[in-house]
């Protein structure tokens, strides 16, 4: 709870700061009206799409089996299935998979049966989140105050690199998540695939993992167009190969950019990491955090290299 009331301010930071710097109110008014403008947008979708989404989740786990076995009897599937077995091996976990995803929407159907702990779980991340917004300038400050000048100046400037990154990354990647998840469920409804908003949202959840969620959810809504018809699969594969290219030269450049300056190798291995150690949430997370790791360790780092830059130099030289 704490760790994601910090990771919230740490993303929302530089937006309060830029509504300070241009509509000119305290912190604490714009952090307050940020915050709740937050809750009410979520709330408001919650109230509107949660009984839509347990409905066709829980629809669409109960016919998972029926789905699998008609993409596994069809033309393409029979031949996929002839050399690797592998709808057979789907077809025999569908069951498993299905009573998963039927809990976690009865959770969400049912999430009454806890209200008290959801709300009480919800206001303490909200207000944490809230309070941490007003105090963050002057928490900074505070232990900036215990540094000696050129330590504090250090500080200041890696601080606001995390911030910065943490907040653009996060923040463009829910954005591309969004146009992923309606691209995926227009295409899904045009196809008349069943159960287009369950497709939607677990796209749009799918693609907030870095590299491969996309490729997941496009697995994943494959499967399903399969077992509607081969031209159907066809057609959301044509779909989702241009949206990836958008994606990836288009959306990702603009939005994001380079906020995240880390490698393909580190995104992997982040997304795998902590993906391992806290699921879902870790692994949507696990850029960021390795993208901070990454500035302390050249900010601990800058003066070694710098030192060992002059020197090659100086070899380089001649006498």
């Amino acid at each position: 709870m704490i760790f994601v009331s910090l990771f919230s301010v740490a993303v929302l930071s530089p937006v309060v700061t830029a509504m300070e710097r241009r509509l000119g109110w305290s912190r604490g008014r714009c952090s307050t009206v940020l915050v709740l403008a937050i809750v009410l947008v979520i709330g408001v979708v919650a109230l509107i799409l949660v009984q839509a989404i347990s409905g066709s989740v829980r629809g669409f786990s109960d016919d998972l089996p029926q789905i699998v076995d008609r993409a596994r009897h069809s033309d393409l599937g029979s031949f996929i299935n002839r050399g690797s077995d592998s709808l057979e091996t789907l077809r025999k976990h569908a069951s498993d998979i299905a009573n998963g995803v039927g809990k976690v929407s009865g959770g969400v159907a049912h999430v009454g049966a806890s209200a008290f702990g959801a709300v009480a779980l919800v206001f303490s991340v909200v207000f944490l989140t809230l309070f941490g917004l007003i105090d963050e300038p002057r928490w900074r400050d505070w232990i900036g105050s215990l540094l000696y000048r050129d330590k504090r100046e250090r500080y200041l400037r890696v601080t606001d690199r995390i911030i910065h990154t943490t907040s653009r990354y996060m923040l463009g990647n829910l954005a591309i998540s969004v146009i992923c998840g309606t691209v995926y469920g227009v295409t899904a409804l045009v196809l008349g695939l069943p159960y287009p908003l369950a497709v939607a949202v677990i796209a749009g959840i799918l693609d907030l993992i870095p590299s491969v969620g996309a490729t997941i959810a496009g697995i994943i809504v494959g499967l399903v167009a399969l077992s509607v018809s081969l031209q159907a699969l066809i057609v959301f594969v044509i779909v989702m190969v241009v949206y990836q290219q958008i994606e990836n030269y288009i959306l990702q450049p603009t939005i994001i950019g380079k906020a995240a300056q880390v490698s393909g190798f580190t995104v992997l291995s982040s997304v795998l990491a902590f993906g391992a150690l806290f699921g879902l949430i870790g692994a949507i997370i696990g850029v960021p955090i390795a993208a901070a790791l990454q500035i302390v360790a050249e900010e601990l780092t800058a003066g070694r290299r710098a030192r060992i830059a002059a020197e090659d130099a100086a070899r380089k030289q001649p006498a």
